[in-house]
Formats: structure tokens, C-alpha cells, sequence
């Protein structure tokens, strides 16, 4: 039971590394953020830095959002969250939230959610501009 247990600990290891994505781990500074949008729902920015072509229609890029508090005893929430984008398509899927990958993300449209859909342009035209 000890040889399978370390195995499989060995293996899980292994795997963190394989998929851990330190492309987007930034230094303290090294961010660029940029306020794209407040509304009711919260604040939600963009590291300018960050946006990478992938292809010739997708990008990826990290996002930050500040949920606001719906009621007095909610507790404020912010989340990282690294986004590929399909700018054809208009849509977007999250392959990280909070430095958590998500292995088995779908594709998925913003069902239009402000903050979403001006993520998108933002990040699409940044790298139609370059």
C-alpha cells in the first residue's frame, strides 16, 4: 500500500509541474492593469502585459475582478482569472481562476455579462492593433 501510495504521489506531483502555466506568473510591478469596467456586479480589469496571441483567432489573458457585495453581510470577493479567448467566435473560457487551472473548462459565451464582453474587445483588439 506504502509503493502505490507514493506512486501515485509521485505521479500527482509530477503533473502539477507539467501543468503548472508560470507564464503568468508576474513579479510584484510587473502588471498592467487597466480599470475596464464598473458596474453593479463588480469592478473588472485587465493586465495589459498579459495578453498573449495563441493563434490566429485565439489570445489568453489575465483578469482580475472585484465582486461587489450584494447585501451588508457579504464579503467582498477578488478573483485572478486567466482567460483564452476565441475573438471569431466571441467566446471564452477561464484555464485558471485564483492560480487554480481548470483542466476541463468549456467554451462558453458571455451571456451578455458586461464585464465578459468588454474583456473581449479589449483583449482582441490589443493584439488585432499590434
Amino acid at each position: 500500500m506504502k509503493i502505490i501510495f507514493k506512486i501515485f504521489s509521485t505521479c500527482f506531483a509530477l503533473l502539477i509541474l507539467i501543468l503548472n502555466n508560470s507564464e503568468f506568473a508576474y513579479g510584484v510591478g510587473n502588471v498592467d492593469w487597466l480599470l475596464l469596467k464598473e458596474n453593479n456586479d463588480g469592478k473588472e480589469w485587465i493586465d495589459m502585459g498579459s495578453i498573449k496571441a495563441i493563434n490566429d483567432k485565439e489570445i489568453s489573458v489575465l483578469t482580475k475582478f472585484f465582486k461587489n457585495p450584494k447585501e451588508s453581510n457579504d464579503k467582498e470577493e477578488l478573483s485572478l482569472y486567466v482567460m483564452r479567448i476565441n475573438c471569431t467566435e466571441k467566446k471564452f473560457r477561464d484555464t485558471s481562476i485564483n492560480g487554480i487551472p481548470q483542466i476541463n473548462s468549456k467554451w462558453q459565451t458571455s451571456n451578455n455579462d458586461e464585464l465578459i464582453d468588454v474583456v473581449i474587445e479589449k483583449g482582441c483588439s490589443e493584439v488585432i492593433d499590434q
